[in-house]
């Protein structure tokens, strides 16, 4: 993978890339993680397409940078595109990855070849009941509270199933860093409930980890699959980082849906 950036008004923005193949998936990872989180896809994915990862802005070396929102998101996820010279793309989000594939998807349809939801939800508040977004809504506040040592260990055994997943997420907030964990999470928080729900004219694939206990994120997904008529897959052993969990059989899923298109 080679390693490049974009410049914005707001800040650098880092992606890596593979060799050039006729078709394109860019993957985008959840909060506080960063592109590692799909180092189990690489391999699989270069053969048949161009693969992009890419460290979300306030992520991994996506730092600093100022005015996050998941519309300016969705312009630099065109930017790298453009540079690359790629005119469409599947888009594969991870948890808030995913929302920002829906903002990039809901700005630019035109741009997407489809979109795969790992472990995320819906744009639209009408999924979601104020009561449930209290822990979003007091994310930081809660978060502070705790040495950030525990914290890290804490969310990388809520988040993962495996030992190499949980040590994978650990070391992206490791690397991170309280403060910037914090802040990386209070924009995503902040940002998430200003988007409706999107209107998709592209292929839709949900994916859900068998033992995904964040939140009410396996609830979202089951009350999305029915209002919309949306695939939905549930990979076996695997929790909310369901990609890096159990990546065979997340991959050969992928693959079996995009062959359809």
């Amino acid at each position: 993978m080679e390693k490049k950036f974009i410049r914005t008004a707001r800040g650098r923005v880092f992606y890596w890339i593979s060799q050039r193949q006729e078709k394109a998936i860019m993957f985008t990872h959840g909060v506080t993680a960063d592109h590692t989180l799909f180092d189990r896809q690489i391999g699989f994915w270069e053969k048949d397409y161009t693969v992009i990862v890419w460290d979300m802005p306030l992520h991994g070396e996506s730092r600093p940078y100022s005015d996050f929102t998941f519309a300016n998101l969705a312009d630099d996820m065109l930017q790298i595109l453009d540079q690359e010279e790629i005119g469409r793309a599947v888009m594969a989000g991870q948890s808030a990855g995913g929302y920002a594939a829906q903002a990039f998807i809901q700005k630019y349809p035109e741009r997407a070849e489809a979109f795969i939801s790992i472990d995320s939800t819906p744009f639209g508040m009408k999924y979601y009941k104020k009561s449930e977004l209290f822990w979003t809504d007091h994310f930081s506040d809660i978060a502070k509270m705790y040495p950030y040592s525990y914290y890290c260990r804490a969310a990388a055994k809520s988040a993962a199933l495996t030992e190499e997943s949980r040590q994978s997420f650990y070391d992206c907030l490791a690397r991170l860093g309280k403060k910037s964990m914090l802040a990386a999470a209070d924009a995503v928080y902040k940002d998430f409930p200003k988007y409706s729900e999107v209107k998709f004219t592209c292929p839709v694939l949900l994916l859900i980890g068998e033992h995904d206990k964040t939140g009410y994120v396996k609830r979202y997904n089951e009350k999305w699959a029915k209002e919309t008529g949306y695939p939905l897959i549930t990979i076996p052993d695997a929790a909310h980082n369901s990609n890096y969990d159990n990546y065979a059989y997340f991959n050969k899923s992928v693959h079996e849906f995009l062959n359809k298109y």
